[in-house]
C-alpha cells in the first residue's frame, strides 16, 4: 500500500509539537529516529520532521499499542495556515465510501486550534489516483470559514491493502491551487516509506 500524491484527507489530531518532542513524548507505536524522523511501527512509515516546506506539527496513536495512528504536517502560504493530517488505520470490512460517510460530518472539527464555521459541502465522488485500482478511494471537498477567511477543506479515503489511509485537509480558498501543490509534494515524499498496497 501506498500514500497517493493526491491524496487530501486526515483526523483531528492531538499530540505533542515536534519542536519539543522528546523520546519520552513520542506516543506509543512511534519512535523517534535520527533528524527528527518519526517511525510508525506498525506500518513502517517514516514521517520526516520537514517536508515539502511542511513541518510536523503533531502525532497521535489512536490505540494504546499505536498501530492505528495520524501525523499532521503544517506550513503557512500568504500568512494563513496550511494543514494536512495523515492518518494510517486498519477497518475491518468497511469501503471507502462508507468510511468517508462516516467521518463527513466531522470534518470541520479535524483540525486542533482551527475552529471552522459556515462549513458546506462543494461536491464528493469516486476518487481514483494513480497507481490504485478503481474504487480504491473516496473523496469530499467542503468551503468553510476561518477567522473570516475563506478556506476549504478536504477529506479523502483509500483502501491500501490491509490499510485504510485518511487525509484531511485545510488551506486558504485564495490559495487553493498553490496549498493543493504543496499537499501533494507532502504525500509524495511520504511514498516513499509508506506501506505496501499487498
Amino acid at each position: 500500500m501506498r500514500l497517493i500524491p493526491a491524496i487530501l484527507t486526515g483526523l483531528m489530531l492531538i499530540g505533542v509539537p515536534v519542536a519539543a518532542a522528546k523520546k519520552a513524548d513520542i506516543p506509543a507505536g512511534f519512535s523517534l529516529k535520527a533528524r527528527g524522523m518519526l517511525h510508525h511501527k506498525a506500518s513502517g512509515t517514516d514521517f520526516p520532521l520537514l517536508l515539502a516546506g511542511f513541518t510536523r506539527s503533531a502525532e497521535r496513536a489512536y490505540d494504546l499499542s499505536g498501530k492505528d495512528a495520524a501525523v499532521a504536517y503544517r506550513q503557512t502560504i500568504d500568512g494563513k495556515d496550511v494543514v494536512a493530517r495523515i492518518a494510517l488505520l486498519q477497518i475491518a470490512g468497511m469501503t471507502p465510501k462508507e468510511h468517508y460517510l462516516g467521518m463527513q460530518a466531522l470534518v470541520g472539527e479535524y483540525f486542533q486550534g482551527m475552529s471552522f464555521t459556515e462549513v458546506a459541502p462543494r461536491g464528493e465522488g469516486p476518487f481514483d489516483p494513480p497507481g490504485l485500482a478503481p474504487g480504491s478511494g473516496y473523496q469530499g471537498r467542503f468551503s468553510a470559514m476561518l477567522n473570516g477567511t475563506p478556506y476549504e477543506l478536504s477529506l479523502s479515503t483509500v483502501k491500501l491493502g490491509k490499510w485504510d489511509g485518511r487525509v484531511t485537509a485545510a488551506y486558504p480558498a485564495a490559495s487553493a491551487d498553490r496549498a493543493q501543490a504543496n499537499i501533494v509534494n507532502l504525500v509524495a515524499g511520504l511514498q516513499k516509506t509508506a506501506p505496501k498496497q499487498k
